[in-house]
């Protein structure tokens, strides 16, 4: 079954996809037309809260690939923004029986995140827990094959922490924009545990890592 070549699917990507495009092109339009440093990341800040901050359509079908290939059942993402990310995702779980638990902050991502998984016929392999994820996530029970980290950068080590017991062996971890200042105790504490291997793709963007039996 290749669930992400389903007409349904890949429409609503496409369209998604299209939408964040636009929606960045805009952004920084905005962004780069104010040339006062703190009236710069003031609206930046404003923006952020109706942002897209979506993975790339190659992010994503790396996403798919690797949670059906590794036949990823219970599947944790952190940060789901409009639900591009997750769609991937619970493509692959709708292929392996599985379920995707992700949380976001932003209430108005997250019930326009809820309207794009259903338009995009998944909503049975996905559950949403609105709010701080720092307690949602404390609700999801463990034997995680697949955990996606793409929410605040900063929080990173602290939810990776939170499920670094809960996960199976050949587990993998997949944590985008690790280029970030805000990650980097993340990278490093993930870099020097002698039970995972880790790897960069996309020019450091990614870490992806898999828990070693």
């Amino acid at each position: 079954m290749n669930t992400i070549k389903d007409t349904q699917v890949s429409a609503v990507l496409t369209a998604l996809h299209k939408e964040s495009e636009t929606n960045y092109t805009e952004r920084y339009a905005i962004l780069n037309s104010i040339t006062d440093t703190t009236e710069r990341e003031k609206k930046h800040d404003e923006l952020r809260k109706t942002a897209f901050m979506s993975v790339s359509p190659e992010e994503g079908s790396l996403l798919y690939f690797l949670a059906n290939y590794a036949k990823a059942k219970h599947i944790v993402e952190f940060g789901c923004s409009f639900g591009i990310s997750t769609i991937y995702l619970a493509a692959a779980a709708k292929n392996n029986k599985g379920k995707v638990t992700t949380t976001e902050l932003e209430v108005t991502k997250i019930a326009q995140a809820g309207k794009n998984i259903i338009k995009a016929g998944l909503a049975k392999y996905v559950t949403f827990l609105p709010g701080d994820a720092t307690q949602t996530l404390t609700t999801v029970e463990g034997n995680i094959d697949f955990l996606f980290l793409d929410g605040a950068k900063a929080l990173y080590l602290p939810v990776f922490k939170m499920f670094e017991g809960k996960l199976n062996a050949n587990a993998i971890v997949y944590a985008d924009n690790t280029e970030k200042p805000e990650a980097q105790d993340f990278v490093k504490y993930i870099q020097s545990k002698g039970n995972f291997n880790s790897t960069f793709l996309f020019g450091n963007k990614v870490l992806l890592s898999s828990r070693l039996q």
